[in-house]
């Protein structure tokens, strides 16, 4: 398994509270995990970002395998994740190093069902609600599910949009912003189900620190809300109303 694709679990499951003086497993991960994307990032802008990055993606559109290992290089420890676009049958089990993949509902099956490395699964905000929940039963290992679109700024929408798959799924939520975000805005994401955000290169390193304390000062969910659906009657026999029941989630 991948180590973007563990940690990336480890962070949706959340930590579990340590006995006596043993240490929680996963008590060193942050509570949200931050990958930024180094498509058109140079070697000396990546390796600052790394520091500051919990993984780095690049695009495998045109992808040149000596720039793949000089990003390598620069994120030292930092796994690195490739991006398919479209219908994109680049051969990514050939590239040394690849941590993981991101890929759209247009991939062809042969590309991604391979076991290496750590799969990210791209849809669209506008995917209907039975597909995201047929996501659960996807006979594909799929580590993950992020909300494409880069979208410009945290609205209320979105926020819905984000809770309503967080709710549907049984895998990690990650989404993709072009923008920096504010410690309002990231405590929402967090609270609305999001494990993992996606910024752009572009950002400061700097800025991208403040962000990663924030991220840091975020309460640990001990207990991740899960749904059940109950069907209720329909008067008359008709089908029944699904009814989705909430439990509970604690927070430290």
């Amino acid at each position: 398994m991948s180590k973007f694709a563990k940690s990336l679990e480890r962070v949706y499951r959340g930590v579990a509270p340590a006995i006596g003086f043993r240490r929680s497993a996963g008590a060193d991960l942050p509570p949200l995990l931050l990958v930024v994307n180094l498509t058109g990032t140079n070697v000396r802008e990546a390796k600052a970002i790394a520091a500051c990055a919990d993984a780095g993606i690049v695009s495998g559109r045109n992808l040149d395998s000596s720039h793949w290992g000089q990003m390598a290089a620069a994120l030292g420890d930092s796994p690195l994740g490739l991006s398919l676009d479209g219908q994109d049958k680049a051969d990514w089990s050939a590239v040394p190093g690849c941590d993981f993949v991101v890929f759209d509902l247009k991939a062809p099956v042969e590309t991604v069902e391979k076991k290496e490395p750590g799969k990210i699964l791209r849809v669209e905000t506008s995917l209907e609600p039975g597909l995201v929940r047929a996501i659960n039963e996807l006979p594909l290992a799929v580590n993950g599910v992020l909300i494409s679109g880069e979208q410009p700024r945290v609205t209320v929408e979105f926020l819905l949009v984000c809770q309503r798959f967080a709710g549907l799924m049984d895998r990690p939520l990650m989404v993709s912003l072009n923008a920096m975000v504010t410690g309002g805005e990231l405590r929402s994401l967090y609270e609305a189900g999001v494990s993992c955000l996606v910024l752009p290169g572009a950002l400061r390193a700097e800025r991208l620190a403040e962000l990663k304390s924030e991220i840091a000062s975020l309460p640990r969910i001990i207990e991740r809300k899960t749904r059940s659906s109950v069907l209720l009657p329909r008067p008359g026999g008709g089908p029944g109303v699904e009814v989705e029941e909430d439990e509970e989630e604690e927070d430290v």
